[in-house]
């Protein structure tokens, strides 16, 4: 699997749950098409319009993405933006796993955020471990995704996963 698109955004550590969407509409709002418009409004109110500009944005992101509360809707409304994957120092574990319940490819790389820049092109290939910086033809690598956190990945997360496949055997 290969994922290239642009860089949306690169966030600092610790960017939260809360930061990305706000505990007062997760009540009121069910749909996640709407609650994605409120994605990361509290700190970047262009975050959600300057998503639906691209094919396939990403976001890069210093370590601990999605500490916090353990909402499931962070990573939801991410993908109810359009992103197409999250390349992190490192996730909360928490996050990291609703993540790939619902199907979000995410990456965990060490240094990433020193060595790229929003707006620059990423091909990430999940079968060798590598980010492909496009534009300054630099190559980061990254530990490979395990086998069945790939399956989840292919399937479209854990309930498309269980639909077909019935359990979590091989």
């Amino acid at each position: 699997m290969k994922i290239t698109g642009e860089i949306v955004r690169i966030f600092p550590k610790d960017t939260n749950t809360d930061e990305i969407i706000s505990g007062k509409y997760k009540y009121d709002e069910l749909d996640l098409n709407k609650l994605a418009q409120h994605t990361f409004e509290a700190i970047d109110r262009h975050f959600y319009e300057d998503c639906r500009k691209l094919d396939q944005p990403i976001i890069v992101a210093g370590a601990n993405f999605g500490c916090g509360s353990s909402r499931e809707q962070a990573p939801q409304v991410l993908k109810a933006c359009g992103i197409s994957c999250i390349i992190a120092e490192s996730f909360a574990r928490i996050f990291y796993r609703n993540g790939f319940n619902i199907g979000m490819p995410l990456i965990e790389c060490d240094s990433i955020t020193k060595s790229v820049s929003q707006g620059e092109a990423l091909m990430v290939d999940f079968g060798v471990g590598t980010i492909t910086n496009i534009n300054r033809r630099q190559e980061h690598h990254f530990k490979t995704i395990p086998p069945f956190m790939q399956q989840l990945l292919q399937r479209g997360g854990l309930m498309p996963y269980l639909e077909t496949c019935g359990d979590y055997s091989d």
